[in-house]
């Protein structure tokens, strides 16, 4: 079959005449892939045809891109004529990422797939990608470009440079007693991770849509939940270890058990993303949190809704008890703390201090402070029974996107989206250490019960244990 046969036949895929121009590959390009999203089609007979017209539209496209004309048609297509120096890699995955961050997600994958083409080991470019094509609903597309990106990361040894780089840590007056001693990975991001309170197992969950169960200690995974449909915002155990439960971008709450992994129950009280969830000291409730601006208490045994609390006027991203003062404390993009009794549900009051979204809050182990952390690149403690402010931790370089203390009480760990994990002394608020780098948002960090052991998972699919070794 000769070129020009086969050339006119990709462009009859995109509907188009040969020659057209690179504007018009473009905007047939688009309007196909548009037209043949799997989610505009209901059956799963139609969905897997439009999986496979999207395929055979995308390596039409792909080759219209590197398609070079001969000289007679030169002057008709000189425009879709790409420059495949290895240089412009770099300036690709910016302009992809200009474009995912807007919203314009085909626009995004198109330049993701050139940076590929120019270089081939950009595992970066495969990760993002991929997460492009999982906002539009490619999932198996999604799935081969994660794989990708981390077996392509785990064979280099030292990761490329990152076009935009965070500034440097500050240098430490004494080395670090944190050693990482276990790196774990799921096949996205891994926004949440949690430690049981008998400190035996970690769970974790991903945009990879799946919650994973580790053993602590060794870093072995135990089991692998792949109920959720979307992906999982947040975890948390029971008080008494043997459950947990995960709220998910699907809208659900899920209620597993720990020791075998089976899905217990599904509790449908949210109607949107739920991003925080705990269980009340007694293991009878669930309290969750979500992008619909309430707080939602369920019992857990007969999965029904119990209450609502309202009061936020943005999604809420975190959620404690402290059991001491009977409160319930929530932190949510509307920038504000709120606190809660939890006997009458009242509202008590709103801690106002923050100029940036609330990530996450924390309560120390004798009740009687609370940690926030913000989008506006700080952390704060405050009084619990009077709502004082009593210290601002600043020394983050970007959005603080998490923050626990210590169950000794001594010290408050910070992750961010400058790529590090800050251990802080509650008492003075002195940055003590900044532990190894992740390469990527550090989303949450989470003590062991004995105060040894902390867990960070990040944006670059990796949960890291790190080991005090004094």
């Amino acid at each position: 079959m000769s070129d020009s046969f086969d050339i006119n036949h990709v462009y009859n895929i995109l509907g188009l005449k040969p020659g057209a121009s690179v504007e018009e590959v473009k905007q047939a390009y688009r309007q196909m892939a548009k037209a043949w999203h799997p989610d505009c089609f209901l059956e799963p007979q139609q969905k897997r045809e439009a999986e496979e017209k999207i395929k055979e539209i995308n390596q039409a496209y792909a080759r219209l891109k590197s398609y070079q004309p001969s000289e007679t048609n030169q002057s008709a297509s000189t425009s879709i004529k790409i420059d495949f120096t290895p240089s412009n890699a770099e300036s690709f995955y910016k302009l992809g990422m200009e474009k995912a961050q807007k919203g314009k997600y085909t626009e995004a994958i198109e330049d993701f797939s050139q940076a590929i083409r120019l270089n081939p080991n950009y595992f970066e470019a495969y990760k993002y990608r991929g997460l492009a094509c999982s906002k539009l609903g490619y999932e198996n597309r999604a799935w081969s470009d994660f794989k990708n990106a981390r077996e392509l990361e785990l064979k280099q040894k030292k990761a490329p440079p990152k076009p935009a780089s965070p500034p440097p840590a500050k240098s430490q007056s004494q080395p670090s007693p944190w050693k990482c001693v276990h790196i774990l990975s799921h096949l996205n991001w891994v926004f949440i991770t949690a430690i049981s309170p008998d400190g035996q197992t970690m769970a974790s969950g991903s945009s990879d849509n799946t919650i994973k169960i580790w053993h602590c200690d060794t870093g072995k995974l135990l089991h692998t939940l792949t109920s959720h449909t979307k992906w999982v915002r947040c975890i948390a155990f029971s008080p008494d270890s043997q459950t947990l439960v995960s709220g998910s971008d699907d809208s659900s709450i899920k209620i597993w058990e720990v020791s075998t992994g089976k899905l217990l129950n599904t509790l449908k009280v949210h109607s949107t993303p739920v991003f925080s969830v705990i269980i009340s000291p007694d293991g009878q409730t669930i309290l969750s949190g979500g992008k619909d601006t309430t707080i939602k208490i369920s019992h857990i045994e007969m999965g029904q809704l119990l209450q609502v609390l309202k009061g936020h006027s943005c999604l809420v991203f975190s959620l404690a008890i402290c059991s001491k003062q009977q409160t319930l404390i929530s932190g949510s993009a509307d920038n504000t703390i709120k606190l809660w009794n939890l006997k009458t549900k009242k509202l008590l009051q709103t801690l106002n201090g923050h100029s940036g979204w609330l990530t996450c809050v924390a309560i120390s182990p004798d009740g009687q402070f609370l940690a926030s952390s913000s989008y506006d690149q700080t952390i704060k403690l405050w009084n619990i029974n009077t709502g004082k402010l009593i210290n601002t931790f600043a020394g983050h370089h970007n959005y603080v996107c998490s923050v626990a203390f210590s169950p000794d009480g001594q010290h408050i760990a910070s992750g961010s989206a400058d790529y590090s994990v800050k251990l802080w002394h509650v008492s003075t608020g002195q940055e003590l250490y900044t532990l190894g780098k992740h390469s990527d948002w550090v989303n949450s960090v989470a003590f062991s019960p004995n105060s040894k052991t902390l867990v960070s998972s990040s944006r670059d699919m990796t949960i890291k244990i790190w080991r005090c070794d004094i």
